[in-house]
């Protein structure tokens, strides 16, 4: 007959693990929790060896990293204890709880819980935690039984239902409206692809001239795709199977949307050629580039030679005004050359340093504007993708220099 006695641990190592599970609770409740494990602690003479943490991750998925980490390492770190605040901190799915528990308790770790006095070793704790997990559960199934509710009814008012989108506001009332500065945006993407211009080239403009997307991104061809293919700028709100005529303000006309869908169309039905904004490189650099005669930002630009070839080029946008005298520099020249540049300075160990310090003392100066925040990552990443295209160029590999 198997032998199922719980048999602990012998010492005094535990470990810990906070949760908490929507980002509309107060990060605090993370360091509440850290706060009383400790105290717990001390107050049982145990030593916490580790900490596992899980960040606005629903209860009720054990795709949780901190919970994943915790159990792999469980029998490893052989602790005598497992503190936790409350049984639901641990999952609030009884399936998964179960799993869990037979994991840890194998390891000859015992599960102790600050907020809710359960002996682990008495008749009566079986009882009572399995009475604890399925209220824990309960909540959970009616919490998400509520929010979907909600979220129907929002739907069925047309009010706002977490969805932002580029050229509309959210009202007191909770009702989307315009948007005086960002829905003219909107219709500039609307008639500029209806009149023919690639969707790189409208990318282009708009980062250039420091326009972001409703997240505080760069825009680029897919986010562009979304606002063009999005019936809402028509007027009509849609969520699920709700659709409702005149829900929301319209920035569109019928006729102007129907161009640009019409367009869409040709471009899937063309030929097996590649379009022109497939065959249109993207200008890294644009948005992040400043003409050094007259300031003005530099942005893509193409042209076709009387063989028929077309060349790239970075361009002053005051030098197609008329406006500046600089000329319009190649755009492969400059971006190796800017590549080359960028090696020389983060070669340099002082530089690199000297770098991160202040990256870091920009970014905590900003850290309220979580928007702007997401938009200068976005950039980063956009940056870097272009310099790693780079670096594969053979222009480099031959030791290109100015």
């Amino acid at each position: 007959m198997a032998n199922n006695v719980f048999k602990q641990n012998n010492n005094n190592y535990a470990i810990a693990y906070y949760r908490f599970s929507s980002h509309s609770q107060n990060e605090a409740s993370i360091d509440q929790q850290r706060e009383q494990a400790q105290f717990y602690a001390e107050k049982h003479d145990l030593n916490i060896i580790k900490e596992y943490t899980d960040r606005a991750i629903s209860g009720t998925t054990d795709e949780r990293p901190g919970f994943q980490q915790m159990l792999a390492e469980v029998s490893k770190l052989k602790p005598a204890v497992l503190i936790l605040w409350k049984t639901d901190r641990l999952g609030r799915d009884r399936y998964t709880l179960a799993l869990a528990k037979k994991t840890i308790r194998d390891a000859g770790c015992s599960i102790s819980y600050i907020a809710e006095a359960i002996p682990d070793d008495s008749p009566e704790s079986v009882l009572m935690e399995g009475m604890l997990e399925s209220m824990a559960e309960f909540y959970s199934k009616q919490l998400r039984q509520n929010v979907v509710r909600g979220m129907r009814y929002n739907a069925e008012n047309a009010l706002y239902n977490g969805h932002k989108m580029l050229g509309y506001k959210v009202d007191d009332t909770k009702h989307y409206i315009k948007d005086e500065t960002t829905a003219p945006v909107v219709q500039y993407i609307f008639k500029q692809y209806a009149d023919g211009k690639p969707l790189t080239e409208i990318a282009d403009e708009l980062n250039a001239q420091g326009v972001r997307t409703v997240h505080g991104r760069v825009f680029k061809v897919n986010s562009l795709r979304h606002i063009l293919k999005n019936k809402a700028y028509t007027g009509v709100y849609e969520y699920s199977d709700i659709m409702i005529e005149d829900g929301m303000p319209r920035l569109v006309s019928d006729e102007l949307f129907e161009e640009v869908q019409k367009r869409f169309e040709r471009n899937k039905h063309k030929a097996k050629t590649p379009s022109i904004e497939e065959d249109a490189p993207r200008y890294w650099l644009t948005g992040k580039l400043y003409c050094g005669e007259c300031g003005a930002t530099m942005h893509g630009m193409s042209g076709t030679s009387k063989t028929g070839k077309i060349h790239y080029y970075y361009a002053c946008k005051n030098h197609r005004k008329h406006k500046c005298n600089l000329r319009n520099i190649p755009q492969l020249q400059l971006e190796v050359h800017v590549v080359w540049v960028l090696r020389q300075l983060l070669e340099n160990s002082e530089n690199l340093a000297s770098l991160a310090v202040d990256v870091a003392t920009y970014y905590k100066e900003l850290n309220a504007d979580n928007g702007y925040i997401d938009g200068l990552e976005a950039e980063l990443k956009e940056t870097e993708k272009g310099i790693n295209n780079l670096l594969k160029l053979p222009t480099l590999k031959m030791g290109f220099a100015p």
